[in-house]
């Protein structure tokens, strides 16, 4: 009896899993109610953008008196929103593995001590104010000392708060509606352009590495004599250097190599091949990962040309008339939204019964509401009563059992007992033009034809029509009216 009590999961086990539990400690935070961690995320991915682009800068091509400027105050500003940003990543819970799945811990003392043991070193080292301490060395006696150096180069550990970005991401992934595929693209060129930004630092840190007064011969010296009458040197204007070693990186990432820049000693030797490494690695990765991503990106408009060079083939093959031609590639091609729309249908499937309710409703209410029954179905299935879910239910079979059709310039069509949706286009019948978004055949419940309409349309345009026929309505009429007796009195 104990082993079967250990096994059964309680209420308060569930909630605890799904991350609702009541007993939850209010100093906590979930990552997925809490609408202030939402907007801090985006704080704090803004700091580290600001820190993955300026750290280098200030380290490998600012002096002490550039960074003394506005530039100190902005670190400033981003060292205290990371120093935030470590305490509450004491009240974040996280989630763990059960013998249910994942469940996200609301123990206090747990989410600490998993903090302590994963990212708290890393974001402890990153919080140190190296800005700071470098300035008051380069203020002191001491700032001719090699130790200023390391001191300086110190200052790049702050550059390991960027794992703190995989962190954010999974948080803000739920909130975006970007395609996976554009994102990578984005991620990529963001990827390249970050290495490319950090090795043309890495290229200017040597000079920082092998000072002028050591008296050995640098790449740099190569510009003294094209700027012996220019007032603003290379060496002594920040962003000329920037845009020089930018200049280096990046033909050394497209390999393509002028060679009017190189290493003059072994300082710069070292550092070049490495740069050449990385840069190779980078530049493989990211051009293969762009071109599958590109090839991949629009799968939709490669399957639909393939689709009319076969039709190209066949029509060639079959000898047809220039103008039968026309027609069916203007048929095609007007239909990639209809079979757009079929893929979405298959999308829909696949949600849980109550998010698929919400979809369908919020996808055919404007239909739906010219649809005297199903109009009062669907206001029961949002008026929050008992039998509410079970009307959903019954709105969501029927729109499933929707059948998409489309029709040519002038081609007629009709089916008695039929109820139709027109999603696009213009057509003809009843004595009336009907236009996106005209239903008609709304008498298609009763069973007697000499009771209804005629059903015969012609279409004015190409067209693509949703219909309902009587026989699979009432087939939901009566596989769901035996449990909901308001639904059977409206019908």
């Amino acid at each position: 009896l104990r082993k079967k009590a250990a096994e059964k999961m309680s209420i308060q086990d569930a909630l605890k899993i799904s991350g609702y539990s009541l007993e939850t400690n209010s100093c906590v935070i979930n990552p997925e109610q809490s609408f202030f961690l939402g907007r801090w995320d985006i704080i704090v991915m803004a700091a580290l953008v600001f820190v993955a682009v300026m750290a280098p800068v200030q380290v490998s091509i600012l002096t002490a008196d550039d960074n003394l400027s506005f530039l100190f105050y902005v670190s400033s500003i981003t060292d205290t929103i990371f120093f935030i940003d470590m305490v509450m990543q004491f009240f974040v819970m996280f989630q763990r593995q059960t013998n249910f799945g994942y469940s996200f811990e609301s123990r206090h003392r747990h989410i600490a001590l998993h903090y302590l043991e994963t990212w708290f070193v890393i974001d402890f080292i990153s919080i140190i104010p190296f800005d700071f301490i470098n300035t008051l060395v380069q203020n002191s006696d001491i700032s001719k000392l090699k130790a200023v150096k390391v001191i300086r180069l110190l200052r790049l550990l702050k550059l390991a708060r960027m794992a703190r970005a995989f962190r954010v991401f999974h948080h803000i992934e739920l909130r975006m509606s970007i395609t996976y595929g554009k994102l990578a693209l984005l991620k990529f060129f963001g990827i390249l352009f970050i290495i490319s930004h950090w090795l043309a630092c890495f290229w200017a840190l040597t000079l920082v590495l092998v000072e002028e007064d050591d008296h050995t011969p640098r790449w740099i010296d190569a510009f003294t004599l094209k700027e012996k009458d220019m007032i603003d040197k290379t060496k002594d204007t920040p962003w000329k250097l920037y845009i020089t070693c930018l200049y280096f990186t990046s033909y050394t990432i497209t390999s393509v190599g002028y060679g009017d820049i190189g290493p003059a000693n072994i300082v710069e030797t070292i550092c070049c091949t490495i740069m050449i490494v990385i840069s190779g690695i980078s530049w493989a990765i990211v051009l293969g990962q762009v071109c599958g991503t590109i090839a991949g990106l629009n799968q939709e408009e490669q399957d639909f040309r393939s689709l009319m060079d076969e039709l190209n083939s066949m029509m060639q093959d079959r000898v047809m008339p220039g103008l039968m031609r026309y027609r069916v590639r203007s048929y095609f091609l007007s239909s990639k939204l209809a079979q757009r729309r079929n893929r979405h249908k298959r999308i829909v499937h696949q949600l849980s019964p109550g998010l698929q309710g919400e979809v369908v409703m919020m996808v055919n209410r404007r239909w739906m509401s010219k649809v005297s029954l199903l109009n009062q179905v669907m206001i029961l299935a949002q008026g929050g009563t008992k039998n509410a879910a079970k009307c959903t239910s019954f709105i969501v079979d029927v729109s499933l059992k929707l059948t998409s059709s489309a029709y040519a310039q002038m081609e007629s069509f009709g089916v008695d007992h039929t109820l139709y949706i027109l999603i696009r286009g213009l057509c003809s019948g009843r004595g009336r033009i009907l236009r996106t978004g005209s239903v008609w055949g709304t008498d298609f419940i009763l069973s007697d034809t000499r009771l209804t309409e005629n059903s015969e349309t012609n279409a004015l345009t190409y067209i693509e029509v949703t219909a309902l026929s009587r026989e699979d309505f009432v087939n939901l009429v009566d596989k769901h009216c035996e449990k909901n007796l308001e639904l059977r009195r409206i019908v």
